[in-house]
């Protein structure tokens, strides 16, 4: 096999590939978005800011308090709910770049290469030449790829990781050996540093060296120590991540078999065509034995058997990994058809491009930028939505727009209400013009957002509501910034109320509360 860079197809392919991931990102608004593309990309944002400004300090002081404070001044945070890997990734790059969204992007651009270089490696050994060009463009274009290129989240770390899993799944396959295992397992430990999901991909080694065969030309024992010992350190991650706690993990994962298995979401990945082909390609492999193609059955597999028991796996962007083990599996049988009727194989990749998803992702500017340069910040303020995640977006706008930690950021879905991460046993803690006042007041806050994005249901945020009503009829607050969806009440009378020191209930992460120093 020759080598990467002596494939006459490689340059040309890897400039094609820029030119898509770069063209999809402006043509889709990406760099000009405000964290609205997923409910969770503030939190990925802000979270990678909090590591930024960690370790950009010297000399570093005691991580948790300082943390615990960082929270407070911007309380979207995720690190304890998601692995660190690529907040710590982000972090570090904004070393060497501006800490902005754009330079985020660019990240994403580098990332995004690197993942399609060992596609592409990978293409070229089931199906050298301009097939492998297409497959990659596939892969791109994918509805659930092009979301994770165009937003700051860690589903894009977590395709790259995949395809590292892939990529030496592949090379062992190729010569076996106690490196190259070490190799597979070091790719794992990537993809469960970055994202839980990675658990999907846990059962790929075992299945890839069955279904080769080449389990015999092993050592049973060391090798079963090597794959042991990388189950073992993953699982002393998460029992860290989630405080030692198996019923957290639990939890986490949603193992409960109530919870829909979601393998309908397959289809929607690269499209029905794609999906018979890989199925049909499933087939070829077996007879072909192509390390590839065995590499990217055993992942599929492995996804898919892993969903059942793991049912947090509930979003198309969750099976991001078995994205190119479908394009790979359906280019394993493009070349199976191709040695026996060439004809016959290209109607079968027209039939499966023919029920391909190609769409273009866009996002929009929502106000969030043009309501801050409106109003004097710093300042103490609370954010509210009818949509409750929406919060997020104006705590990353805040926080990316000055020094910080500066300006402290209360939500209300904490301050007027409570719930769980994912919004669920709703509780009001206020009920009157009165009970909201005391809470203002009580938090010295100067400045009151509000987001209307239509689409929230006000009965699921009855404190937006009652917030809404209580500002209107204030002469304590007056409207003092405003943009299509977004409005902003500014103090004008002085607090009734004493102030109290900010408190944030982080029982479920850290056993205790935060409180404001």
């Amino acid at each position: 096999m020759r080598t990467l860079f002596s494939d006459r197809f490689f340059l040309g392919g890897m400039i094609l590939f820029a030119v898509t991931i770069v063209g999809l990102q402006v043509y889709g608004g990406a760099y000009q978005a405000e964290f609205t593309g997923h409910p969770d990309e503030a939190a990925h944002f802000v979270s990678s800011l909090l590591v930024r400004d960690y370790i950009g300090q010297w000399p570093l002081p005691d991580a948790m308090p300082w943390a615990t404070q960082y929270y407070i001044h911007y309380p979207k945070v995720a690190i304890g709910h998601w692995p660190p890997g690529y907040y710590v990734a982000l972090a570090l790059w904004w070393l060497v770049f501006p800490v902005s969204r754009t330079s985020a992007l660019w990240l994403n651009i580098a990332m995004a290469l690197m993942g399609m270089a060992m596609f592409y490696d990978l293409a070229r050994r089931i199906r050298p030449g301009w097939p492998s060009i297409i497959a990659g463009l596939l892969l791109l274009w994918t509805p659930v790829v092009q979301e994770a290129n165009a937003m700051v989240m860690a589903d894009l770390p977590s395709l790259v990781a995949a395809l590292a899993v892939f990529w030496t799944l592949t090379r062992l396959l190729e010569e076996p050996g106690e490196l190259r295992l070490l190799g597979v397992v070091a790719a794992l430990g990537v993809a469960l540093f970055v994202k839980g999901t990675g658990v999907g991909l846990l059962a790929a080694p075992v299945g890839a060296l069955v279904l080769s065969g080449l389990w015999k030309q092993l050592p049973l024992g060391r090798t079963a120590l090597i794959l042991g010992g990388g189950v073992v350190s993953a699982a002393a991650l998460y029992l860290w991540q989630y405080r030692g706690s198996f019923e957290a993990i639990r939890g986490w994962a949603g193992m409960n078999l109530r919870i829909p298995w979601r393998i309908d979401l397959l289809p929607l990945l690269a499209g029905v065509g794609i999906l018979v082909l890989a199925v049909a390609g499933l087939y070829a492999t077996y007879q072909r034995r192509q390390p590839a193609a065995m590499a990217a059955a055993s992942v599929l597999v492995s996804l898919t058997v892993a969903s059942y028991f793991v049912r947090a796996m509930q979003e198309p962007r969750h099976f991001i990994a078995a994205i190119p083990a479908l394009l790979l599996l359906s280019l394993a049988v493009y070349a199976w058809l191709e040695g026996r009727s060439p004809r016959l194989a290209v109607l079968a990749a027209l039939g499966g491009l023919s029920l391909f998803p190609f769409t273009v992702y866009t996002q929009r500017t929502e106000g969030f930028r043009e309501l801050a340069a409106q109003l004097r910040l710093p300042a103490r303020m609370l954010v509210s939505s009818r949509i409750g995640w929406r919060e997020g977006p104006w705590i990353a706008v805040v926080a990316l727009g000055e020094a910080r930690p500066q300006s402290t950021i209360a939500r209300a879905t904490k301050l007027l209400a409570e719930s769980d991460w994912n919004g669920l046993r709703y509780k009001l803690r206020v009920n009157k013009g009165e009970e909201i006042e005391r809470s203002l007041d009580g938090a010295a806050l100067e400045i009151v957002v509000l987001d209307d994005f239509p689409g929230g249901t006000l009965e699921r945020a009855p404190h937006h509501l009652l917030l809404h009503g209580y500002l209107r009829a204030s002469p304590s607050w007056r409207s003092c910034a405003r943009t299509e969806n977004l409005e902003a009440y500014c103090r004008t009378l002085p607090p009734r109320f004493p102030r109290k020191p900010l408190r944030v209930d982080l029982r479920s992460r850290l056993g205790y509360e935060v409180e404001e120093h």
